[in-house]
C-alpha cells in the first residue's frame, strides 16, 4: 500500500514537472515567434523599400540585375539570422559558410528620395557602377526617403569605419549638401582609420580633417542658357527647389541674368516667372505630381488653350525636376528647356549639362590607384565640365514662335562672355 502511494505521488510530480517544462516551451516559443515576426517585419520593409528603388531605376533604364545587388547589400545591413514570413515562406537565409568580401567598397549616400531623377543622381550611380565594373569594386547605394534617414544612414556607417580591426578599404561619397553641418561635425572620426576616405560634393568649402570635396559652378552655363532662350521661346518658368541651397539659388541666378541680356531680338516680349517649390534648404527636390501641374497652370495664369507650346519650363530641383518634364510631355503644355537632361526628353530644345559623372569616375580612379583624390577642386564652364547643348535630342521640337536657329559666332561670344561673368560671380 505504501508502495502504491508513493509510485502515485511520484508520478505526480513528474507530471507537475512536466506541465511547467511544457509551460516554459510555450513561454520560449510565443516569445520566439513575437522575435521572429519583428524580424520579419524589418526584413519585409526593406524588401519593399528597395523593391520601389528597383522598380523606379528599371523605369530610367538602369539594370535590374544590378539594382538587384544594390538591394542585398542593403538587406545585408539588417542584422537578422534567418527570416520568414508570417506563412513560414523564408524570404532569405544567410549561408553560414560565406566568408565576407574584402573586395573595396564604395558607398554613396544621396539626397532624399534622389535617385531616378534622370538627371544629376542617375549620373552619380551611373558613373559609380561603371567605375566598380572597371576596378574590380563592391557598392552600396543608399537613397534615403527623408533628410533624418540619411542622417542614420551615415551615423551607422561611421560606426563601422571607427570599428577597431575594420580592414575593408572603403570609400564614402556624400552626394548631398542636406547633410553638410553633420560632416563637418564628424568627418575627423574618420581620421583612425587609414583605410577609410571621404568624398563630399557639392561644397564651396573644403572640409576641415579629413575628405576630400569638390564644385562644380554652375552659374555660367545657366546664364548662356538664359541668354540663348529667346532663340526657342521669350516666355519661360524657372522652377528652383528652394531659394538657401546655393548651387539651386546659383543657377537661378545664372539662368536669371542671362535672360535678362540683350544677346537675342525677341520677336515677342520677353517674360520670365520665377517659382520656388520649397523655402529652405534641403527642401523641394520632390513633389508631388497635383502640385506640379497646379504650378504649371497657374503660371502666367493662363489657359489651357493659351498654354500650348507657348512657354518654356526650365526644372532646377533635383528629383523633382522628372515629374515636370513627364507631365509636359504627357500634357504637351510646355516646351521643356531642360537641366541635364541629354536624350531624355523628347520635347527639350537644348539642354544645361553638368558632367558629374566624369568627376566622381576620376575621383574614384584616383582613390583606387592610391594617386589620392584632391583636397578641393573647382570644375565649372571654363574647365568645360559644364556647358550647354543646343537641340540635345533626336526628336527636337521647333516652335512656331522661333526666330531662325542661333548663329555660331554669337554662341561662341555668348559663351565667352558667360565664363567671364562665372567667374565675377564666385569672387
Amino acid at each position: 500500500m505504501v508502495e502504491t502511494t508513493t509510485l502515485i505521488v511520484l508520478m505526480a510530480v513528474a507530471l507537475v514537472v512536466m506541465a511547467v517544462v511544457v509551460a516554459a516551451l510555450v513561454v520560449r516559443l510565443i516569445h520566439k515567434n513575437e522575435e521572429l515576426k519583428e524580424k520579419n517585419d524589418v526584413i519585409v520593409r526593406e524588401v519593399r523599400r528597395n523593391q520601389t528603388l528597383i522598380d523606379r531605376a528599371v523605369q530610367q533604364g538602369v539594370s535590374r540585375a544590378a539594382m538587384l545587388s544594390v538591394s542585398l547589400l542593403l538587406l545585408g545591413s539588417v542584422s537578422v539570422l534567418t527570416s520568414c514570413t508570417k506563412d513560414d515562406d523564408t524570404i532569405y537565409v544567410p549561408d553560414p559558410t560565406d566568408a565576407p568580401s574584402t573586395s573595396p567598397l564604395v558607398t554613396v549616400v544621396y539626397s532624399p528620395d534622389a535617385l531616378g531623377d534622370r538627371s544629376y543622381n542617375d549620373q552619380i550611380y551611373t558613373s559609380v557602377e561603371d567605375a566598380a565594373s572597371q576596378h574590380e569594386l563592391r557598392t552600396l547605394h543608399l537613397s534615403p526617403a527623408t533628410k533624418a534617414e540619411g542622417l542614420a544612414y551615415l551615423e551607422d556607417i561611421f560606426r563601422q569605419l571607427e570599428t577597431p580591426g575594420d580592414t575593408i578599404r572603403r570609400l564614402l561619397i556624400v552626394a548631398s549638401s542636406d547633410y553638410d553641418a553633420w560632416l563637418r561635425q564628424n568627418n575627423k572620426r574618420l581620421e583612425g582609420n587609414p583605410r577609410a576616405d571621404l568624398l563630399y560634393f557639392e561644397t564651396t568649402t573644403p572640409l576641415d580633417g579629413k575628405g576630400s570635396t569638390f564644385y562644380m559652378p554652375y552659374y555660367g552655363a545657366m546664364y548662356e542658357a538664359g541668354a540663348i532662350a529667346p532663340f526657342f521661346q521669350p516666355k519661360a518658368m524657372l522652377v528652383g527647389a528652394n531659394p538657401e541651397d546655393e548651387y539651386v539659388s546659383e543657377a537661378m541666378q545664372g539662368f536669371q541674368d542671362g535672360f535678362a541680356t540683350e544677346w537675342v531680338a525677341t520677336s515677342k516680349e520677353k517674360h520670365l516667372t520665377t517659382m520656388y517649390i520649397g523655402q529652405h534648404a534641403g527642401e523641394g527636390y520632390s513633389i508631388a505630381d497635383t502640385l506640379a501641374l497646379k504650378m504649371m497652370r497657374e503660371y502666367g495664369k493662363l489657359s489651357d488653350d493659351e498654354l500650348g507650346n507657348s512657354s518654356a519650363i526650365i526644372p532646377v530641383c533635383g528629383g523633382a525636376s522628372a515629374v515636370f518634364m513627364r507631365l509636359s510631355a504627357v500634357l504637351n503644355l510646355f516646351i521643356v528647356m531642360g537641366i541635364d537632361v541629354k536624350n531624355t526628353a523628347a520635347n527639350c530644345q537644348y539642354s544645361a549639362v553638368k558632367r558629374i559623372d566624369l568627376v566622381v569616375g576620376e575621383s574614384i580612379r584616383k582613390w583606387f590607384t592610391g594617386e589620392g583624390m584632391d583636397k578641393h577642386l573647382t570644375l565649372g564652364l571654363a574647365a568645360g565640365y559644364t556647358y550647354v547643348d543646343i537641340n540635345a535630342h533626336p526628336y527636337w521640337i521647333v516652335p512656331s514662335e522661333t526666330i531662325g536657329e542661333p548663329d555660331e559666332e554669337l554662341l561662341k561670344q555668348i559663351h565667352e562672355e558667360a565664363i567671364k561673368k562665372e567667374e565675377e560671380y564666385g569672387k
